[in-house]
């Protein structure tokens, strides 16, 4: 198992670190990594079925200056578990809460450079109830009907890498 030799930080914002790491591959290979780990917990993403509808939002991204589709998603806040975060980013971004959560994968973002987690949770027999979240504009739901879940992918113009890895999962489940 190579061995972290130093770790140095180089720059530490609000959300995340970045990191240079020596490593030994026991092998005389000193090899030089630069990783970026996210700041708390993880983060979660829900996939919402209501009725045979899954919720889907619109919201505007930042790094790619244009709106993209993903599923309801959020930082687990401290003290949070991953089911509670999920029930409250699930009414903040689209008015519903879950009386049935399934924590069902978890994912990890590029691991050879991002030390971050993404905690894949199932939510089913949902009711109406609304939280306010820290979006800066109203978010737009955008339904799509299970069996047409892959006619879907296709259709988005920027659809979330961790979208589509959570409708194959589903797949994987459903069937």
């Amino acid at each position: 198992m190579p061995k972290i030799i130093d770790k140095k930080t180089i720059i530490q914002t609000r959300l995340f670190k970045i990191e240079s790491l020596d490593i030994d591959f026991g092998n005389n290979n000193l090899h030089n990594f630069e990783i970026i780990s996210g700041s708390g917990v993880g983060a979660v993403m829900i996939i919402p079925f209501i009725e045979n509808d899954i919720l889907f939002v619109k919201e505007y991204a930042a790094a790619i200056n244009d709106y993209s589709v993903t599923l309801p998603k959020g930082r687990i806040d401290n003290g949070e578990d991953i089911l509670e975060a999920a029930n409250r980013e699930l009414q903040e971004e689209v008015g519903f809460k879950s009386n049935e959560l399934k924590h069902i994968y978890t994912l990890d973002m590029a691991p050879g450079y991002i030390n971050h987690k993404t905690h894949v949770v199932l939510a089913k027999n949902l009711e109406v109830s609304k939280l306010i979240g820290d979006e800066p504009e109203e978010l737009e739901i955008i339904k799509c009907k299970k069996d047409n879940l892959f006619n879907f992918v296709n259709e988005q113009k920027n659809l979330d890498s961790r979208a589509i890895s959570c409708i194959y999962l589903l797949e994987k489940i459903i069937t």
